[in-house]
């Protein structure tokens, strides 16, 4: 039996659900909400979840990753309770209880934390970039200061305690997805079709083309390319894209160098991708055009951003070499793009992004119990 928590809600306020406890539960957000199902109800199951301090019945509901946050529940909230800043407040304190180290509630939690880990891993992370150099001038002086074994060993370190973080918080995301009455059963004949469920939305994002169906008031005649559910989609396979063509240039160095060559061309076609994508995000929450983009926490940002300046100087480079560039700005922007690149791959783990993980496992896990 679960025991209430009150002083939950000022946890959760933490990660930016401030306003849920005006709810009095009449249901016009869980009625309005396209996504919704008799499987899948909220999101006013869960506002009473946070309300009660059920923390273990929000930790075990695969429906909190169900919900995309269009914001069409707090446009029809009478009491302005914010449940769509609230299932996107959850999901980040879901992200860092699932996350073994405690590393991501301090940078969900405290902005300022935040900020300085983020600046004290780029001190690290350029340090380590040069030991993949050992002969520059700035490396010698740097192993003058710090011997090059522990600097590259703490690198590979850092980069081996983020996988294992991930994994630790898939194993304990399933370990709650499967606990309690509510488990669904798991047949092994449904799996084929749980991986071609995953598969569809990813690649299509169908349940979040739904969500701005009703927003007349903005989103109609609008072309799709202007909609959220294709801002989403452009940043999500933008970055798979240059992650893949990273990997293809890292395995085939020379070849890389030749504008024409397939990882490039990839590399390029993601990374407009990408900077489209989070281009339009960030002005959409400048201009706050609809309630879902109203409410933009910290680590939201910094998150876009990132993603941004590793697009830019990805460019830039790409610019560089085709001209055969050699200039000390170049130099420089190299480094930060392979230091902000470093960046995003190692807080995989610990900030928002990891829903790109959590999200298709959800997936996988609601098709069992809606087939």
């Amino acid at each position: 039996m679960n025991q209430v928590d009150t002083a939950f809600s000022k946890e959760l306020a933490k990660y930016g659900a401030s306003d849920f406890a005006a709810c009095y539960n009449c249901g016009n957000c869980t009625a309005v909400c396209d996504l919704t199902e008799k499987q899948a109800n909220f999101p006013r199951m869960f506002i009473r979840y946070g309300v009660l301090g059920l923390k273990k019945d929000i930790l075990k509901s695969r429906e909190v990753w169900l919900c995309y946050a269009c914001g069409e529940c707090t446009k029809a909230c009478p009491r302005q309770a914010g449940p769509a800043p609230y299932m996107a407040a959850i999901r980040r304190y879901a992200i860092a209880s699932y996350e073994p180290t405690g590393l991501t509630k301090l940078l969900f939690k405290s902005n300022p934390f935040a900020i300085l880990f983020t600046v004290a891993l780029a001190v690290l992370l350029g340090f380590f970039l040069f030991t993949l150099k050992p002969d520059h001038d700035v490396s010698r002086w740097i192993f003058n200061w710090m011997p090059f074994d522990v600097i590259h060993d703490l690198g590979m370190i850092i980069f081996g305690l983020t996988g294992l973080a991930l994994v630790i918080g898939v194993i304990n995301m399933m370990r709650h997805l499967y606990s309690g009455n509510e488990k669904p059963v798991f047949e092994w004949k449904k799996v084929p079709g749980a991986f071609r469920y995953v598969l569809d939305e990813m690649a299509l994002l169908k349940r979040y083309r739904n969500c701005d169906d009703d927003e007349e008031d903005y989103w109609a005649g609008k072309p799709e390319w202007q909609h959220p559910w294709f801002i989403h989609w452009s940043i999500m396979w933008g970055f798979i894209g240059l992650l893949v063509a990273t990997t293809l240039d890292f395995l085939f160095k020379d070849p890389s160098l030749a504008i024409w060559w397939p990882s490039r061309i990839l590399g390029t076609l993601a990374g407009l991708l990408m900077m489209y994508g989070t281009s339009m995000a960030m002005w959409y929450r400048i201009k706050k055009v609809t309630k879902a983009y109203e409410e933009t926490q910290f680590s939201d940002w910094m998150f876009l951003v990132f993603l941004w300046i590793a697009g830019f100087t990805g460019f830039w480079l790409e610019v560089a070499v085709a001209i055969s560039g050699h200039s000390v700005l170049n130099q420089v922007i190299f480094v930060i793009h392979t230091i902000i690149s470093m960046e995003l791959v190692i807080l995989f783990a610990f900030s928002r992004f990891a829903h790109a993980i959590y999200r298709p496992v959800a997936l996988f896990s609601y098709y069992f119990v809606k087939s």
